[in-house]
């Protein structure tokens, strides 16, 4: 049996500064103080909280509830109780530190985001309600759906390693829902688009989008390349796991255009830049991102340019971007006839849903499409003499004979 009480302190002679006695009991006078505290066990093992309130029948009712965790096995534990999201945070980040993850730093800006709602709450507290209260603050500020998600699925995976945990530091995960996407990119290059960026855009850039267009390699992956990854005689490029978003290696022929541009590109560095190890650099120094020369270069060809976004106050980057290369690399191999389970080898995807949002459709596939049902039908009607009522005129006839 569980029991309800109220913390007891001594009354003090304000005067002497020592503690009153109570004449009839010779014993320091006592006097209830702070809220109820409810006393419970679990396997003989005692546990004490406090109740929050002055209200002895709500003390009861949380007895109660308590007491009847226990008997279906519901409690966890108090510890549970003292969770926070700043401790779930602190874990997520852990488990990217330890397991070596590439996008650390992207993952800290999700918490940074989410610690301005939930920081300091405790874990118990961020409810469906609280969750569903975050995502109309986010659409309020603007924010798509795609990066709302982005946020709800970090917190989802601190409540799913929370739970993971012996023994686990919460008591259950809330259902945090995840919103329909509708801006999903579909970008891709059309040769002569990419031929076109190509040629405004300087000789180091060059070389970068190059090996994004015709491998379809991600541009972290692209920037970790060094020249010792290519085999020259055997023209192949090697990705090390440890450079893969995927931790995957993976094998990619160099062939023409591409062959004869890293070709190129290695001879102008050995010249100017032989201690330069990566093969993506600007003046011997490793490049890291294309940003202002890409966007200075799509302006110039017309595929892209800066424009104000009003909600945010500032002006944002409309066009295409340097992730429509892997989306065209994918395309390209799948129309070239290259089986997809090859493909897929070639550009690192894992699951066949992935690869599947990056196989689009265009509008030449679609017209091409168009015009081969054209050309069914042509044939079909080609076998066909005469109009639909002559034809059933026939088949009244051979049904009367």
């Amino acid at each position: 049996m569980g029991s309800i009480y109220r913390k007891k302190e001594r009354v003090i002679d304000e005067a002497t500064g020592e503690p009153i006695i109570d004449p009839a009991t010779g014993k320091a006078r006592q006097v209830e103080v702070g809220p109820y505290w409810i006393k419970y066990y679990r396997s003989g093992r005692p546990f004490r909280e406090s109740t929050g309130t002055l209200d002895r029948a709500e003390a009861r009712r949380k007895l109660k509830r308590r007491e009847g965790e226990v008997v279906e096995g519901r409690f966890r534990g108090l510890a549970v109780e003292r969770t926070t999201f700043d401790d779930l945070a602190e874990d997520l980040k852990m488990d990217y530190v330890s397991n070596k993850k590439k996008t650390l730093q992207r993952v800290q800006e999700l918490i940074d985001h989410l610690k301005k709602s939930f920081g300091g709450r405790r874990a118990i507290e961020i409810t469906s309600q609280a969750v569903n209260g975050y995502i109309a603050k986010r659409q309020q500020e603007g924010l798509s759906n795609g990066t709302i998600n982005r946020e709800l699925g970090a917190l989802k995976r601190m409540f799913s390693l929370a739970m993971k945990q012996t023994p686990p530091r919460v008591g259950q995960c809330p259902h945090i829902p995840l919103l329909k996407e509708s801006n999903i990119r579909s970008g891709f290059f059309e040769h002569e688009d990419f031929l076109a960026l190509r040629g405004a855009l300087p000789d180091y850039a060059q070389v970068t989008v190059t090996l994004a267009y015709y491998s379809g390699m991600r541009i972290g992956e692209i920037c970790s390349l060094q020249w010792k990854q290519i085999n020259w005689t055997e023209g192949k490029l090697f990705l090390k796991a440890e450079d893969t978003k995927t931790d995957t290696p993976r094998v990619f022929y160099l062939t023409g255009d591409l062959y004869r541009v890293l070709h190129a590109w290695q001879e102008r560095s050995r010249t100017k830049y032989s201690a330069c190890p990566w093969i993506c650099h600007y003046r011997g120094e490793r490049l890291h991102g294309l940003r202002k020369a890409w966007q200075t270069a799509c302006a110039r060809v017309g595929l892209g340019q800066l424009v104000l976004d009003a909600a945010k106050g500032r002006k944002v980057w409309e066009g295409k971007i340097v992730h429509d290369f892997r989306r065209t690399a994918i395309r390209n191999m799948v129309r070239a006839g290259i089986p997809e389970k090859v493909a897929m080898a070639i550009s690192g995807h894992k699951t066949r849903s992935v690869f599947d949002r990056y196989n689009i459709v265009n509008e030449a596939d679609l017209k091409a499409a168009a015009e081969r049902l054209s050309g069914y039908f042509s044939q079909q009607m080609g076998t066909i003499s005469g109009t639909v009522a002559e034809l059933r005129q026939e088949q009244v006839e051979d049904v009367a004979v």
